[in-house]
């Protein structure tokens, strides 16, 4: 579960109703100040309604899947994609392309997209037409990734509009009504009433929407960065790049901190290589 996204909606409420009760004089009087059945129904029920007019219903069938993708904790590990694709490289040197439509099944790592651009690479596709297919994938799930922030961006950008809304029936209402022998008095819980809607509004965008949109475009960036990082590695493959220099040429998608410690080669490695070096020299 996602801790961090959890603990900040949270503390913000939590500092806001502080805030709210710290400003009152007494709770009953906050509450009566700040909850009001007919602006929550003018403020959320109208950008909701609103919403569900200017989006499909397929994106709105999407909410609770993109929520599910919000609370997960997880980060994309790209080491392990550099590793996979290290090993697929070292396995189409020694042993050609074809042998990779197996070895794809078998490896730690399984992601749909990196079988289906290995799977492009093992039917002897033109590398240019290899790298237009992948591309065109990638657009495809960034245009499908985006119906998932389009629908908060969207209520999000109808809270104020509503909020003041709300805002300006309370004040036609109140100065319908107003009792001008009350003074003041009734106009200041007049406009205390009208403003309150406002406040709704920018809770929803504010507090709601514009944190979950924002969140679900990181999710998004980190997924694709990964993408590219996989085409890249597919198609150094097919071009029979060396192993070492396409693990090299990767890494420059993580940190120099992420990056594994490559450099000192193992003991059998090391062996082979003397051996070999031998060889020549005898013959």
């Amino acid at each position: 579960m996602n801790i961090s996204f959890l603990l900040g909606l949270l503390s913000g409420f939590i500092l806001v109703i502080y805030g709210i009760l710290g400003s009152g004089s007494s709770i009953i009087q906050v509450l009566n100040s700040f909850i009001d059945i007919p602006s929550v129904l003018i403020t959320f029920g109208g950008a909701i309604s609103s919403t569900i007019m200017s989006v499909p219903v397929d994106y709105l069938k999407n909410i609770p899947k993109n929520m599910k993708v919000l609370m997960k904790r997880e980060k994309i590990d790209l080491n392990s994609y550099i590793d996979a694709i290290e090993e697929l490289a070292k396995e189409a040197r020694m042993k050609g392309l074809l042998v990779l439509e197996e070895k794809i099944k078998t490896i730690e790592v399984q992601d749909d997209f990196l079988e289906y651009c290995v799977m492009l690479i093992v039917d002897a596709i033109e590398p240019t037409k290899v790298r237009s297919l992948i591309e065109n994938e990638i657009d495809c799930i960034e245009d499908r990734h985006a119906s998932a922030w389009k629908v908060f961006d969207t209520l999000g950008g109808f809270g104020p509009s509503f909020g003041m809304l709300g805002t300006l029936i309370g004040l036609i209402n109140m100065l319908a009504n107003m009792d001008t022998s009350q003074g003041a008095d009734a106009l200041g819980q007049g406009m205390s009433v009208a403003l309150v809607t406002t406040f709704y509004g920018s809770v929803l965008t504010n507090m709601i929407c514009a944190p979950i949109s924002n969140r679900l475009k990181a999710k998004h960036e980190e997924e694709m960065i990964a993408k590219e990082l996989i085409m890249e590695g597919v198609l150094s493959i097919q071009a029979g790049e060396n192993p070492r220099y396409i693990r090299e040429k990767l890494n420059s998608y993580v940190t120099y901190v992420q990056r594994k410690d490559t450099t000192m080669l193992d003991e059998g490695e090391r062996r082979d290589r003397r051996g070999r070096r031998g060889r020549k020299a005898s013959a």
